[in-house]
């Protein structure tokens, strides 16, 4: 079995999908070489409008396929947090349900070389953004992902179609269009039955000429052919959707598909509901015999008799004078009906009062109908194969734009998070200029600088305080609210984005190989049987840990009391140090700590309060110097925001502080 068989074979070991649903799957997608092309695109809707595939089921099953595994790297709570947190944010920019999707494919793991490529070509989306409207844009994205419902699959149409053989029947039964509309056989054909007459013939043996019929069409014809509205069962509801791919294609210069099948939609639709003519014949019949009637007795009050003509009236009823003008009259009348109804026709009775002929006029008007029907059928028939026609190119289009919002969100996350590609790196880790996703849209973030591990000399510039340590393990002390848990989540962030493929927030980032990750977050204080499933935990990954595994971990004094804490956190510390791991352990309590290991220890120091006692803050650490959690500034803080009592006991309790 080959590499892709093997793939293959690996989707039936997704949660509830087996091998009974993988052949479902198959057939569905059209086969096994279509089911692959799917997945090697990590197209989520085409595999999710198969029944009973959800879009998680089939971003699992691409992932699966993939054979990528995250779990390695999302191995804490903490991380697995981080990690959806950047998700969720990026859907957000999203406006179709593809886009959405496809986002959850956005895993960390994989190649990092590859990944490092990705995010340079993810970088490279920014241009996309240059010379347009991002609100226009996204607007017409949101109605790619809309499409309304049609509400035409199960309209009856007026429409009858005379088959002639069961072969026709049974093409007409597969194409589903037994349920549109009436379907007889020649003699089964009343004589006043309304209706368009549509022959679906098979060898055309029967005699045309004894039915009404509007047209003839092959059984073997494509369904839109026989019964043209049933394009609509494919466009319906999409006229938005045309309108918003046409303006997407002429924004960013991609050949026309919608623009051309939208008008010839519209010109569908307005044929489909044009009715037989707009104005009733028989008052346009009755305005020319009036008219006549008028012109008549206008000519026939202006001629005087002769003796002759007067004989001829009392012999014959009948002169040639009034012979001429009926003459004369009926040319007229014939001219009038043409011009006007477009029907070469003698349809009036001469004489005073002009009267209608109703044998010719009824005549007429079945023939009208059968020529209008017949006329706009064929017409219909023909906007209808050029619309199916066109659906190809309409469904590569769409299928564009669903892929372009994607690469368009993506790239607007990437312009207002700033992030930046990535280099790899071996031995070390730094960030230069990075903030927290969560801060980039504050005017008043200060941009942070951080490394663990050797710094090569050709980046000290970017890293100054890089000789006073090169360890892979620092003690992070400093501040309340300076910023020790936004610095962890931002070296967290920052692996993990590095690890989707995607730019960083950081204006440099170098990041090496990171194959487990772990981040530990503050813990209420635990009991003993908390305790121990705690130390549990941790402790035994001490060992497992190497040069390829980076822990994290956010005031861990919190588990028990400050000794036991501290002897504990001494040991961990060591162990992880000595095996190479990157490692950032914050506390309140490094003083202990450094009773019991020894190791790098770095600051993020308060500098006081501003005007408004809000404290100030240098929030890149000082590498190897001890910042204090400066109680004695949030009590200042809190002693100039108060009034009466408890200013004076913040006063009372700073006093402690100034007499050691």
């Amino acid at each position: 079995m080959g590499p892709v068989d093997d793939r293959l074979s690996s989707l039936t070991k997704v949660k509830g999908f087996g091998e009974r649903r993988a052949g479902q799957l198959m057939a569905g997608i059209g086969g096994r070489e279509a089911l692959i092309e799917v997945l090697e695109k990590g197209d989520v809707s085409r595999l999710s409008s198969v029944q009973n595939i959800s879009g998680r089921m089939a971003v699992e099953l691409i992932t699966a396929y993939r054979g990528e595994d995250p779990s390695t790297l999302l191995r804490t709570d903490g991380v697995r947090d981080i990690y959806e947190s950047i998700v969720e944010r990026i859907r957000s920019y999203m406006m179709t349900g593809e886009g959405r999707n496809r986002t959850s494919l956005l895993l960390p793991c994989g190649d990092l070389g590859e990944r490092e490529r990705e995010a340079a070509e993810r970088y490279a989306l920014l241009e996309m953004l240059e010379g347009v409207d991002r609100e226009e844009v996204s607007s017409c994205l949101a109605s790619i992902g809309r499409v309304g419902k049609s509400g035409r699959r199960n309209r009856k149409l007026d429409y009858i179609l005379i088959v002639e053989s069961e072969r026709a029947y049974d093409k007409l039964r597969a194409a589903g269009l037994d349920r549109r509309c009436l379907v007889l056989s020649p003699e089964e054909v009343e004589q006043n039955l309304e209706g368009t007459l549509i022959l679906v013939y098979d060898s055309r043996e029967i005699d045309e000429s004894v039915l009404p019929i509007a047209a003839s069409v092959g059984c073997d014809s494509p369904p839109e052919r026989i019964v043209p509205e049933v394009i609509l069962d494919l466009y319906g509801g999409r006229r938005e959707q045309l309108r918003a791919l046409s303006r997407l294609e002429e924004i960013f210069g991609r050949e026309p598909a919608a623009s051309g099948v939208l008008s010839e939609l519209e010109a569908f639709e307005a044929l489909a509901a044009e009715e037989d003519p707009k104005e009733d014949p028989r008052r346009i019949i009755e305005g020319i015999r009036s008219e006549i009637e008028d012109s008549l007795r206008s000519r026939i009050e202006e001629i005087t008799l002769s003796g002759t003509d007067a004989l001829s009236l009392l012999a014959s009823g009948e002169s040639p004078v009034l012979r001429d003008i009926f003459r004369e009259h009926s040319r007229m009348a014939a001219e009038i009906v043409r011009k006007r109804l477009g029907q070469k026709r003698d349809l009036f009775v001469m004489g005073y009062p002009v009267t209608v002929d109703e044998e010719a006029f009824e005549r007429m008007l079945t023939e009208m109908e059968e020529e209008g029907r017949r006329d706009r059928f064929l017409r219909k028939q023909e906007l209808a194969s050029r619309l199916a026609a066109g659906w190809e190119k309409v469904k590569g289009s769409i299928d564009w734009a669903l892929d372009l919002d994607f690469r368009f969100g993506l790239a607007c996350f990437i312009r207002d998070m700033e992030l930046h590609p990535f280099r790899i790196v071996e031995g070390w880790f730094g960030m230069h200029d990075a903030c927290h996703l969560q801060l980039r849209s504050q005017e008043d973030r200060q941009l942070v600088d951080y490394h663990l591990g050797e710094v090569p000399p050709h980046y000290g510039s970017l890293f100054p305080f890089n000789r006073v340590s090169s360890s892979r393990t620092a003690v992070l002390t400093g501040a309340n609210s300076g910023g020790k848990t936004t610095l962890l989540e931002t070296i967290c962030q920052i692996v993990i984005m590095a690890r989707m493929g995607l730019p960083v927030p950081a204006e440099q980032a170098f990041v090496p190989e990171i194959d487990d990750l772990y981040l530990y977050r503050p813990r209420r204080r635990l009991d003993a049987g908390g305790l121990e499933g705690f130390l549990k935990e941790l402790l035994p990954l001490a060992v497992k840990v190497d040069e390829r595994t980076m822990v994290l971990a956010d005031e861990l004094e919190a588990m028990t009391e400050l000794d036991a804490a501290s002897r504990i956190l001494g040991v961990f510390i060591d162990e992880i140090s000595r095996r190479g791991a990157f490692s950032v352990v914050v506390t309140h309590m490094s003083d202990e700590i450094t009773r019991y290991t020894r190791c790098r220890i770095d600051g993020i120091e308060a500098k006081g309060l501003d005007e408004n006692y809000e404290l100030i803050v240098d929030r890149t650490p000082l590498i190897g110097k001890q910042a204090r959690s400066t109680p004695e500034l949030i009590l200042r803080k809190l002693k100039g925001k108060s009034r009466g009592g408890e200013r004076e006991i913040y006063s009372r309790v700073l006093e402690r502080f100034d007499t050691g």
